[in-house]
């Protein structure tokens, strides 16, 4: 999985379909090779026309690295069974690189599965072994999650035919709470690598000067790269990759970039304390919530 990728949500150019399929094709020829899509962001068919564009004009198949995900409103053994082939008619290929659980649940009264009176974490390994037998009829290479804790994560660990946990995508940046980082932690201890979404700050709204103050003295040290370009480095260096969308050319070069300069270990340790020091401040960070 290429470490600097393209999310293809929550901005104007992610819900319009020419918009969308000409962001994919500027991505792919511009040397991107990593789209994180999903089922809630109904953009698979312009995604896929994108795709299919860039490989008529010489970008392999293979070198291309497709994440989408299922929702929770989609969960179920049967659902989920029938929304693979969904997905990939879509999306016009042949296979999807890695297919994650968006989220681990939504309320219950949008939930079909436990509609049926089963609960959340039974919604979630039925889901897990459709996903899994996806994987081993070779229509999924890999499978994941998304926005999971530990104890979701531990909850299909160790199911019977269930394949290894590939990744998990949480929001991970500088500032992320204590208990973003155990998960990020217990995830490196079992080899489930890290996609981090809102890599450059994401719902932290609090303390921007104080930050823009130190990533400034940081930018100054490494030939005034762009605070951005500072912060995927950051994620980067830390084993993560990352998926900050844009519809903007430009910003997808400076995006890519970031594998071409590396932050020394005083500017990283500086960059992690500023978890620590938002803390102190009393910064907010807006977590997501758990119906379990």
């Amino acid at each position: 999985m290429p470490q600097s990728g393209l999310g293809m949500c929550c901005r104007p150019t992610a819900y319009d379909d020419v918009l969308v399929y000409r962001t994919v094709l500027w991505y792919l020829l511009l040397g991107g090779r990593h789209i994180d899509g999903a089922h809630l962001y109904l953009n698979h068919r312009a995604i896929g026309e994108g795709i299919a564009e860039a490989i008529h004009r010489g970008v392999k198949r293979k070198e291309i690295f497709v994440t989408t995900k299922i929702f929770p409103t989609q969960f179920g053994y049967d659902s989920a069974s029938l929304l693979v082939p969904k997905y990939l008619e879509e999306l016009g290929l042949e296979y999807i690189d890695l297919l994650l659980m968006h989220f681990p649940s939504v309320h219950p009264s949008l939930s079909p599965c436990k509609k049926d009176g089963k609960s959340a974490a039974e919604c979630r390994q039925e889901t897990w072994i459709a996903l899994s037998e996806a994987r081993s009829g070779g229509l999924v290479h890999n499978v994941g999650v998304s926005n999971f804790e530990v104890s979701h994560l531990q909850g299909l660990e160790g199911i019977a035919g269930g394949a290894p946990i590939a990744n998990n995508q949480i929001e991970f940046n500088p500032f992320v709470p204590e208990s973003v980082r155990e998960t990020v932690e217990y995830c490196a201890k079992r080899n489930i690598s890290i996609t981090a979404y809102s890599p450059l700050g994401g719902l932290m709204n609090q303390g921007k000067a104080f930050v823009d103050e130190t990533m400034a003295k940081i930018s100054a040290n490494n030939d005034n790269r762009r605070i951005s370009q500072i912060m995927l480095r950051w994620a980067i260096q830390r084993g993560c990759a990352v998926i900050p969308g844009t519809g903007n050319p430009d910003h997808m070069k400076d995006n890519l970039s970031v594998y071409s300069f590396k932050l020394s270990n005083k500017d990283m340790e500086i960059i992690d304390g500023l978890h620590e020091i938002a803390n102190e401040k009393g910064y907010s960070f807006l977590e997501t919530p758990d119906f379990e």
